[in-house]
């Protein structure tokens, strides 16, 4: 058992609800003093006072004054969260914001991002999210900025009533895959039922059939389900069938073929623990398999190849914060184990590309992954990333291209699968309210 640490918590005049759950949090790994002797102090009190004693303290953009965290999230921009100890930054964060109370949101990844620190070997961090964007290209520079002036132009048409809804479409397509090259237009969305959305596109190809698996949502019901189509070069998609219901939520049916046998692993919303099911009758009939990482929450988990090895992504939530921001991963020499995390995990703490987006690509030697950009909101934009180090303990990726719904009323895509002929991706428009 780790040396308990004697530890000086220092907090601002306003006590806020996240600071006792802070305290009551590191009460259980740490003796948490009011008076010396202290072995380091966690300083809440927003001076920016410099310390002889070892002090760890949050920065909010560079400031350890919450008021330039507040004044950021009043504009719906995402923070830098850095925890710090002198120059040297042990935490960091892109944060996500959220669709509820930003503000608690944030703070419940400070926590995250100090109890990190602390429980750290204390070695500064070499990577941390930029809210610079001078790593990219001038060219993608540009075409961000000349989507955001449209954004701004078309706003005015997106208000009044409506009903956030997704829909999937599809391109079939002979050529070699190209992420750099998106155009919504050319694909065919699948007709739109008002009453149930469709999300999160598989296309897995067996047997000479192409089959089509999302997550279908009745708004009546407030549950997801897996369903199903066949899809014909030329001819409309059959129709939905649902092949999966749960008690519990799902959505992301991640479809894949392994060692002869085709399994699903879909996202279980709350449940701990990821299922995967067999299919015994394809496409229509599952069975369950084997649950991985029994004692994890993971949303959107994702499973790759590489090197030798499985490995399994999956966005990783924050108790009273945000699953859009931190990426974790696990490797396993076989599906049935033993899955051991990343030794950087969460590997990424960024809501521009952390959570997965879809199924990663192999393009020659390089390995293309697709994630979420959930900066401003949830189902922004899709990224392409080419992971250029992936061991069990480094992690490099790199942004190579972003996919965006250009229109009046339209957003994302969040999902996308390149890997057969039929090409599938989701995107997200608003239906007039009943």
């Amino acid at each position: 058992m780790a040396e308990r640490r004697r530890v000086l918590l220092l907090l601002p005049r306003r006590r806020r609800a996240w600071h006792d759950r802070l305290e009551r949090r590191l009460a259980a790994s740490h003796d948490v003093v009011a008076a010396p002797p202290f072995d380091l102090i966690v300083d809440l009190s927003e001076t920016g006072a410099a310390r002889p004693e070892r002090t760890l303290r949050p920065l909010y953009d560079g400031s350890p004054d919450s008021r330039a965290l507040i004044a950021r999230l009043q504009r719906g921009e995402c923070p830098l969260l850095d925890i710090v100890e002198g120059d040297n930054i042990l935490a960091s964060s892109y944060a996500a914001i959220g669709d509820g109370d930003r503000l608690a949101t944030i703070f419940a990844r400070v926590e995250a991002l100090i109890l990190r620190a602390l429980a750290g070997a204390g070695a500064p961090l070499r990577d941390r999210p930029q809210r610079s964007t001078a790593a990219f290209s001038r060219p993608l520079q540009i075409a961000r900025a000349a989507r955001r002036l449209a954004g701004r132009a078309l706003a005015p048409l997106r208000r009044g009533p409506a009903r956030r809804h997704w829909t999937i479409a599809l391109k079939w397509d002979e050529r070699p895959v190209n992420p750099g090259s998106f155009d919504l237009a050319d694909y065919t969305p699948l007709p739109a039922d008002p009453e149930i959305f469709h999300a999160d596109p598989f296309v897995i190809e067996h047997d000479g059939r192409h089959v089509l698996f999302a997550e279908a949502y009745p708004y009546a019901s407030g549950k997801g389900v897996i369903v199903c189509a066949e899809l014909a070069r030329g001819g409309a998609p059959g129709p939905f069938r649902t092949v999966l219901e749960r008690p519990w939520h799902l959505s992301y049916p991640y479809v894949f073929a392994h060692r002869g046998e085709i399994y699903l692993m879909p996202e279980s919303g709350t449940q701990s623990g990821v299922e995967i099911y067999r299919a015994v009758r394809f496409p229509d009939r599952w069975e369950p398999e084997r649950k991985l990482l029994e004692d994890h929450v993971l949303l959107d988990s994702t499973l790759f190849e590489h090197d030798g090895l499985l490995w399994l992504f999956a966005a990783v939530p924050t108790p009273g914060g945000s699953d859009w921001d931190e990426l974790g991963a696990w490797h396993a020499p076989a599906l049935e184990g033993p899955w051991t995390p990343h030794a950087l995990n969460p590997i990424k703490s960024d809501c521009r590309s952390a959570r997965p987006g879809g199924r990663p690509l192999r393009l020659g030697g390089r390995l293309i992954r697709p994630a979420q950009r959930c900066e401003r909101f949830y189902g922004e934009a899709l990224v392409w990333l080419e992971v250029t180090r992936l061991t069990p303990d480094a992690f490099e990726e790199v942004e190579i291209a972003e996919w965006r719904a250009a229109g009046p009323g339209l957003t994302g895509p969040h999902n996308a699968d390149l890997s057969t002929r039929c090409r599938a991706v989701d995107f997200r428009t608003e239906l007039a309210s009943a």
